[in-house]
């Protein structure tokens, strides 16, 4: 409790009464999960589930708690599926794979973080369940962050109806908490930052870059694929609601809206790097611009921009002109510009 008041004194978060109170039930679960008591038949908690809404401080909620506790570890959800799924096709006796995976886990830690749990495909939803019996098996605490109620994991999902024990397991074993806020972190983090940087220079590319780190875990980032009927985006730097984006990568591939909208459906912010000033050459990539833009706006997410030119410079394009008042007048309303980049 003491960091997370440093915290507060240092101005770096708000006091928050709903982390508070998470904060001390984590410690209240924890000691008692550590007590040995031979009189009590009270059944206790094997992990924690913590689930909300995006931005409103799990990760950093549950970074506090684990970081005072010896033999801990921090995954990110993807990386460890990616890490158990590449030790069990190498290993000469893949039935007992899982298992040993987990074994060798449980000599090093005696908890376990595993952030942004989500699961969109059928061999992860398959796999949890033997997981977590595993972790039970080798008494590893596991706690772990989630923005699905467990009712709603894999929710439509091909074989539901088989991860369904996986959901039990969870209700039955695990402490399920909701951290219940309306204040979203990381966009009063944005509000207090510049978020529209131009011209693209040295400076300007490395308050960009230093602005997306203080946002990411660096060794939470990671590749992530949009799929859109038969296409399929790939994006390289991503954390769970965050997308470092080249501006080539969006609007000079051949995209449409549709894949703009499940962009904007995967991510809460997006940094979009080295956006061109438009001239009549660029007319296509300005028009996808313009509708990357509008959905990114609908679907009230934050952008981040390094461009060529401030926003009432950015397009030249005569014939496009009116459609783009729009575009920059949304862009004015999602960033913040600075005294340097006014018109």
């Amino acid at each position: 409790m003491k960091i997370y008041n440093d915290f507060v004194s240092n101005n770096f978060i708000s006091y928050d009464e709903d982390q508070i109170k998470i904060l001390n039930i984590f410690e209240e679960i924890w000691n008692q999960n550590q007590k040995i008591n031979f009189f009590l038949n009270k059944k206790k908690p094997k992990g924690i589930y913590l689930y909300g809404q995006v931005g409103i401080g799990k990760t950093f909620l549950i970074n506090l708690f684990i970081n005072n506790i010896e033999k801990s570890k921090k995954f990110h959800f993807n990386h460890f599926m990616i890490n158990l799924h590449a030790f069990v096709n190498n290993h000469s006796k893949k039935d007992f794979a899982l298992e040993i995976y987990v074994k060798k886990l449980s000599q090093k830690y005696k908890i376990i973080f595993i952030d942004e749990l989500h699961v969109f495909n059928i061999v992860d939803a398959l796999l949890l369940k033997k997981i977590f019996y595993f972790f039970q098996k080798y008494k590893v605490f596991i706690v772990t962050s989630s923005n699905y109620i467990p009712k709603d994991l894999y929710k439509n999902g091909l074989q539901r109806e088989d991860f369904i024990p996986f959901i039990e397991h969870i209700k039955n074993n695990f402490k399920v908490l909701h951290l219940e806020s309306f204040e979203d972190y990381r966009r009063q983090m944005l509000n207090q930052a510049k978020t529209y940087y131009s011209p693209v220079n040295n400076k300007t590319i490395s308050e960009f870059n230093k602005l997306f780190d203080r946002f990411v875990d660096k060794g939470e980032i990671h590749i992530r694929k949009i799929k859109t009927k038969s296409r399929t985006i790939r994006l390289e730097k991503c954390t769970a609601n965050i997308a470092y984006c080249e501006f080539s990568e969006l609007c000079m591939a051949n995209l449409a809206h549709e894949d703009y909208k499940n962009i904007a459906n995967e991510f809460s912010i997006l940094f979009i790097n080295k956006v061109p000033e438009f001239s009549d050459s660029e007319s296509d990539q300005c028009r996808r611009f313009i509708s990357l833009i509008d959905m990114l706006y609908e679907k009230k997410c934050s952008v981040v921009i390094l461009a060529e030119k401030p926003i009432n410079s950015l397009c030249n394009i005569q014939k496009l002109k009116i459609e783009f008042k729009r575009t920059a007048s949304r862009l004015y309303e999602m960033t913040i510009i600075t005294s340097e980049n006014k018109w």
